[in-house]
């Protein structure tokens, strides 16, 4: 899910609102957050509450109603304990270092959803739906959110974070904690009856709702729609995968359908890859963006055998992507603007301006990450391990 990471917005006085008009760029629109201080000791802190015009609280509205209906309907395997842990973990950390930063207290928005995405999507072995008040592996939710967040703070070349916090924190959890005590929320969530339609009601208008304020429509698109396309020649190649939900290998239409048209795919592509604060800023980026995290995520699918290394694989497509963003954004940006006249003055040589560039910590730091994720994902295909556990094969003590 998207983090909307805007702080610093919300410290100089104003929350953002994007929202695309026909044949416009996104347009900036700003309105005063109510500001009041609290006095502790001699000291008065600014304390800035969020605007009821912030398109974040649309986002956690839909994910709080589908992390309802995950509990009352749905069977979602992570308790109330869990999710509060996240949302609090992810508060204070926030707002400590807003605090430390800022010298203010600002409502912790953009971490709240940081904390909703990780409790929404990872799962622990042996947490059984129902078990309301359960910690059980509660240290790889806490080690997840606070991953999301240092990749946050700490990752940030040219100033900025590139990488979507959530998506780093859940990859990386799940690629070094492994499948065996850690897993995501499945991509087949039950039969087509009333809970998972009103889900999917609650995704799609979700959606609509959200991705025109920020002009992500076309970015969705430019997604779904080659993904579709590889999805469905997989499909019709014979590409199959083992999931615990499923007796024998999931192949031919069901193949497609339970990928493609999953609650999981569509949440991703709605709700994380479309936070405006990680992806390109303009529309021809925006479809660049979607239509390679689309190519990225199918490769890295056609190898993996089990649903784990397909989840996987969905979610380090986008850390793989988010890493070249800025260059998706040069290569993307119009004639015009590429070439416009240079500054006076003798120009530094490209090699030498990459060389300085990767020599920066937070620059190579995120070109690790970027290239390490997908290979990692990768390199699942030929875990063994994961076939015999999506399979149902390792005995009473089986982690899914």
């Amino acid at each position: 899910m998207r983090d909307w990471s805007s702080e610093p917005d919300m410290v100089r006085g104003r929350s953002t609102e994007l929202r695309e008009d026909a044949g416009s760029s996104p347009v900036v629109t700003t309105d005063l957050p109510q500001r009041r201080q609290l006095v502790v000791g001699s000291r008065s802190i600014p304390v800035i509450f969020p605007n009821r015009r912030d398109p974040r609280l649309k986002l956690a509205a839909v994910i709080t109603a589908l992390q309802v209906l995950g509990q009352a309907a749905l069977g979602f395997r992570v308790s109330i304990a869990q999710i509060l842990v996240c949302l609090g973990t992810c508060a204070l950390v926030d707002a400590a270092v807003m605090l430390r930063r800022e010298g203010v207290l600002v409502w912790p928005a953009s971490a709240l959803l940081t904390g909703n995405s990780v409790a929404f999507i990872l799962r622990t072995s042996g947490t059984e739906h129902g078990d309301w008040w359960s910690l059980n592996g509660i240290q790889y939710f806490i080690l997840a959110c606070l991953l999301s967040l240092l990749s946050k703070y700490l990752i940030r070349p040219g100033g900025k974070h590139i990488f979507n916090p959530s998506n780093i924190g859940l990859v990386w959890v799940l690629l070094i904690v492994g499948p065996t005590k850690v897993f995501p929320q499945y991509l087949w969530w039950g039969p087509n009856g009333a809970p998972v339609i009103a889900a999917l009601a609650v995704i799609l208008v979700g959606a609509v709702w959200i991705l025109r304020s920020v002009g992500m429509v076309r970015m969705a698109l430019s997604f779904m729609v080659p993904f579709a396309l590889l999805l469905g020649i997989f499909a019709a190649s014979g590409r199959s995968f083992f999931a615990i939900w499923h007796d024998g290998p999931v192949e031919g239409a069901e193949y497609w359908f339970n990928i493609v048209t999953s609650p999981e795919v569509l949440i991703f592509v709605f709700f994380m890859m479309s936070d405006p604060q990680t992806a390109p800023k303009d529309r021809r980026g925006r479809m660049v963006y979607g239509a390679a995290t689309a190519v990225v995520a199918a490769g890295l699918i056609y190898f993996q055998p089990t649903e784990f290394g397909i989840k996987v694989a969905i979610l380090a497509s986008l850390t793989a992507v988010c890493g070249v963003v800025p260059f998706i954004e040069k290569v993307a940006r119009p004639g015009d603007a590429r070439g416009s006249v240079p500054s006076p003055g003798r120009a530094e040589p490209v090699s030498r301006r990459l060389t300085d560039s990767v020599r920066h910590p937070a620059v190579a730091a995120a070109a690790v990450i970027a290239v390490a994720a997908p290979v990692d994902a990768a390199a699942l295909s030929n875990e063994k391990q994961i076939v015999l556990i999506e399979r149902g094969l390792t005995g009473e003590a089986n982690p899914q």
